[in-house]
């Protein structure tokens, strides 16, 4: 019965109404912890984000951790290396910078691995369209340079995110997608909080757990739910090409909640950077259908055919 759900959904809106809903609670989570952070610190809310994400994972998966190989736990590992390095870095970055050149400068990851399967004029063009889309965003409404080391957080979690893309493919073929979520999670949980703690005083950010708790619940445990959701109701470019306008929604949230407006220049980055994330998987899609149409073709033309 599932199978034949996820093959003819009922409804062609469901797939992408949760990916909208699977950036909706990512970026109102990040807007509602970034005043939390300004106050105790960013790597400390981060690194408990994610202890409560493992924890709750925990409890919902319950896995067996006697029976997993070596190659199990070494993949889990180096996907909670990942998660812990993004989470933290964009975690900080929009302390530093407004929420939407934080996720503009970070979905550059994604992007990067998107350009590199592309041919010809494309992968020299659609870069230079990034490019412009970032050099957009860095600079404020008042024509001031945004913190550098807030963009380099950004552009850091962006290749983490880049990574996290790369890794999560292979620990999916290792196990479950549940089961390894959950080992990643403990990974990238073990890591962060000892840094954490090296990093900024703990008495600053261990009076907040509750809260704390929620903003793990609305990022990343409900993202990666309702990703998982959509993705059985939707190809995978379909799906990249709606995730692209996760930029837009850190804008919006970024100005909703926190008053972080954009000047036209930097809404005309953010748009750039999303036209080119939607062309580098509109682009090898469509060169694919005529070769599929000529393949089915093919055995009309032949004799007898």
């Amino acid at each position: 019965m599932d199978n034949s759900i996820a093959q003819k959904p009922s409804n062609p809106w469901a797939g992408p109404g949760l990916a909208m809903g699977s950036m909706v609670s990512s970026q109102l989570g990040i807007a509602l912890a970034v005043p939390m952070m300004l106050i105790h610190g960013s790597f400390g809310i981060s690194a408990l984000r994610l202890v409560f994400a493992a924890l709750f994972c925990l409890a919902w998966v319950r896995p067996d951790f006697r029976r997993f190989n070596r190659q199990q736990w070494l993949g889990a590992l180096g996907l909670g290396v990942t998660m812990a390095f993004m989470t933290m870095c964009f975690f900080t970055s929009a302390k530093l910078i407004p929420m939407g050149a934080a996720i503009t400068i970070d979905f550059l990851g994604p992007l990067a691995l998107s350009i590199f399967a592309l041919r010809g004029w494309p992968r020299l063009v659609l870069p230079l369209v990034a490019a412009f889309g970032v050099l957009a965003v860095s600079y404020g409404c008042h024509g001031q340079l945004l913190n550098p080391a807030g963009m380099l957080f950004a552009l850091g979690a962006g290749c983490g995110w880049a990574g996290y893309i790369v890794l999560m493919r292979h620990v999916g073929r290792l196990f479950s997608a549940q089961e390894g979520l959950c080992l990643s999670l403990i990974a990238a949980a073990a890591l962060a909080l000892p840094a954490a703690c090296l990093l900024e005083p703990p008495a600053h950010w261990l009076g907040h757990l509750p809260m704390v708790a929620g903003l793990a619940v609305l990022s990343p445990l409900l993202p990666f739910a309702l990703e998982m959701a959509a993705l059985r109701r939707m190809e995978m470019g379909t799906f990249s090409i709606v995730m692209s306008l996760e930029p837009a929604y850190g804008a919006l949230f970024g100005f909703l909640i926190l008053g972080q407006a954009l000047s036209f220049t930097q809404i005309g980055g953010v748009a750039a950077v999303i036209a080119a994330s939607a062309a580098a998987v509109l682009l090898p899609l469509a060169r694919r259908q005529p070769q599929r149409r000529m393949k089915a073709l093919a055995p009309c033309s032949l004799p007898g055919g």
